[in-house]
């Protein structure tokens, strides 16, 4: 019965030993990735290194690799032009972070950042309002600008009006004094 218990305590020991080997050896991988994804950055390889810190996020998380994955590809979704799609999918990104890394060091960058993509995206909806005022304003100054070239014709026209009345007064005020 010892040896079954020393048997037993030994196989539960070395697997033990191998899953924090295993695990070890993912969060190693995982490093792995990030410096490679770093390193295409370096090499202008934007697409490349978007794939690889895509594919890190994708897996489970790493302590101080996934959520320095995060953070960057969320910079780098940023970088692909100012839709509201884009922000979005930062924001998301950012807000994983902010979630499952509690203790990260990348937390307080990633504030800041949601902070201002907030402001832009507000900014936008605000410039697309102003766009569309703006637009309104111009359509009601063309048709203003209309109505008064109309009221100006109009106008033109009884001038013209008052001018041949007063003509044809004269003439019957001609005609009655002789």
């Amino acid at each position: 019965m010892r040896v079954l218990i020393l048997l037993l305590a030994m196989c539960t020991g070395l697997s033990g030993c191998a899953t924090i080997q295993q695990d070890n050896s993912y969060a190693e991988e995982q490093q792995i990735k990030l410096i490679l994804a770093k390193m295409q950055l370096q090499n202008n390889q934007t697409p490349a290194a978007k794939k690889t810190l895509a594919e890190i996020t994708t897996q489970p998380p790493v302590a101080g690799v996934t959520d320095e994955a995060l953070f960057r590809l969320a910079l780098l979704n940023l970088e692909t032009g100012q839709q509201q799609i884009v922000t979005d999918k930062a924001g998301k990104d950012l807000a994983t972070l902010l979630n499952k890394f509690k203790s990260s060091s990348w937390r307080p960058h990633a504030t800041t950042l949601i902070g201002l993509i907030d402001t832009y995206d507000s900014t936008l909806r605000e410039k697309a309002e102003q766009e569309k005022t703006l637009k309104n304003l111009k359509s009601v100054n063309a048709s203003l600008a209309k109505e008064n070239l109309d009221v100006k014709k109009e106008n033109l026209e009884l001038k013209q009006d008052m001018e041949k009345l007063k003509k044809l007064d004269l003439e019957l005020e001609m005609k009655k004094k002789r």
